[in-house]
């Protein structure tokens, strides 16, 4: 595929490459990084929007769905870092589709609930997969396009509960359904990948003679043909992998930030799947199950707002966006945690007299690690030579998985805890848990509305 205009180039002391500053990245380009993020995350978090519909008549704790939905995701972003740069980018992309493709197929027909499960976790391999994926490719595009990513996250994050919230209790279409209607959207990862600029397939290792002669390594110009390149570029890539040591040298200057956002991931997922899930109220203008719903749709609208503001801020004025950004991560963190205990301790003594204090809670929680999310990815690209870039945007979201498979694990515990308490106090568990006691009632409302 060829470019309209040849790209300046701007040589490394690493050897790498890179577009010149004064370069600005095409619409198209930009658009198929926010729809990469959008549908990573859109299937990622419509299963946590349904997570109390796939476990619909059944007392197991909500965060089950999370360990399926995050563990497979947590330990492909472990380690596959470390050999993801031999796979070649179709091949990776791919596989995002097939294994997506393959668990909303198991989610949706499958009857018993542990092959629901089983379904998440191959879904959750294949966002896993993407994630690493579409994170290391912004090291080879301007940095436009790691906010365009973080804005596309963001608008998974609202559109997925908003689309599930819509269709299951607005439309009552079943949550079936719904989820097939899901799947086939994961066609268009293969579109934007079609046409984006094939940055990426110009190998940093290709240099001209003149620039050898004094030491120098330069990128292609462009690429006439990029899909002939596409094996010969794959394959140089591999010549610029990184050493083990570099690696352990990465990761041992991240930690002390990738600390913090351990535990703002941590914090945020055991909101949303141990604490939250307990708070229904009797006032409320809607039925306990769709607590949840309204829950997670503020929540992750919030999480958009804080997602996107810096890729708003770019297009309005580059400099505004620089201005903008928060490095003081620990901050952040701190904020979240905050968000976690007033939830445990609202849940514990029951002392919220209505459901608006929780859905406003839940959208500041959600707009702060939206924030700190673009902060932290805007954080690592800033501090890393472009050689070590891809592995570092890649090794990010390790710290991510790992509070978040924290919290499903802790709230194997906790939810159980919150809800007989709350039993206890109330004298009842109509108001102690956001979901159907059985599978039959998900649709009930709809049926009493046709009725009439």
């Amino acid at each position: 595929m060829s470019t309209d205009k040849e790209t300046a180039l701007t040589p490394l002391k690493a050897g790498g490459f890179k577009p010149s500053e004064k370069e600005r990245e095409r619409l198209r380009t930009v658009t198929a990084f926010f729809v990469f993020g959008a549908l990573i995350y859109a299937t990622y978090s419509l299963v946590i929007a349904g997570a109390q519909d796939i476990l619909a008549g059944t007392f197991i704790q909500t965060s089950m769905v999370l360990v399926a939905d995050i563990g497979p995701y947590f330990a492909v972003t472990l380690i596959a870092p470390y050999f993801m740069q031999k796979i070649p980018y179709f091949v990776r992309i791919a596989t995002v589709f097939l294994t997506g493709i393959v668990g909303f197929l198991m989610l949706a027909f499958a009857k018993q609930v542990h092959w629901k499960l089983i379904g998440v976790g191959i879904a959750s391999f294949g966002y896993g997969v993407g994630e690493v994926t579409f994170l290391a490719l912004t090291s080879f595009y301007h940095e436009v396009t790691v906010s365009a990513y973080s804005a596309g996250t963001g608008a998974g994050f609202i559109i997925a509960p908003l689309y599930y919230t819509a269709m299951t209790t607005w439309a009552c279409v079943s949550p079936n359904a719904t989820i097939l209607i899901m799947a086939a959207m994961l066609l268009l990862i293969f579109v934007c990948y079609y046409v984006m600029d094939k940055k990426h397939l110009g190998s940093p290792s290709y240099s001209s003679p003149e620039a050898s002669e004094h030491g120098i390594k330069y990128t292609p110009i462009q690429a006439d043909d990029a899909e002939a390149e596409d094996t010969k570029s794959e394959d140089n890539e591999n010549d610029n992998s990184l050493s083990y040591q570099e690696k352990l040298m990465i990761l041992s200057q991240m930690l002390p930030n990738l600390i913090p956002i351990y535990i703002a991931w941590f914090s945020e997922y055991t909101i949303i799947q141990s604490v939250i899930t307990t708070l229904a109220f009797p006032n409320a203008p809607f039925r306990p199950r769709d607590h949840y719903q309204y829950y997670i749709f503020v929540f992750l609208g919030g999480e958009v707002v804080g997602r996107s503001y810096l890729v708003v801020l770019s297009y309005v004025k580059a400099e505004w966006a620089e201005k903008a950004k928060f490095p003081y991560l620990w901050v952040l963190s701190t904020i979240e945690v905050m968000h976690l205990l007033f939830f445990v301790f609202a849940a514990w003594y029951r002392f919220l007299p209505n459901v608006w204090i929780v859905l406003v809670l839940s959208f500041t929680g959600g707009a702060t690690i939206g924030v700190f999310f673009v902060n932290a990815l805007a954080f690592f690209r800033d501090r890393f030579d472009d050689r070590y870039k891809e592995f570092a945007m890649g090794y990010t979201v390790v710290a991510m998985g790992g509070g978040t498979f924290t919290a499903s694990m802790v709230g194997l515990m906790t939810e159980p805890l919150l809800r007989r308490h709350c039993m206890v106090l109330l004298k009842s568990d109509d108001y102690c848990f956001t979901r159907s006691k059985a599978r039959e009632h998900i649709m009930s409302q709809c049926l009493v509305k046709s009725s009439k």
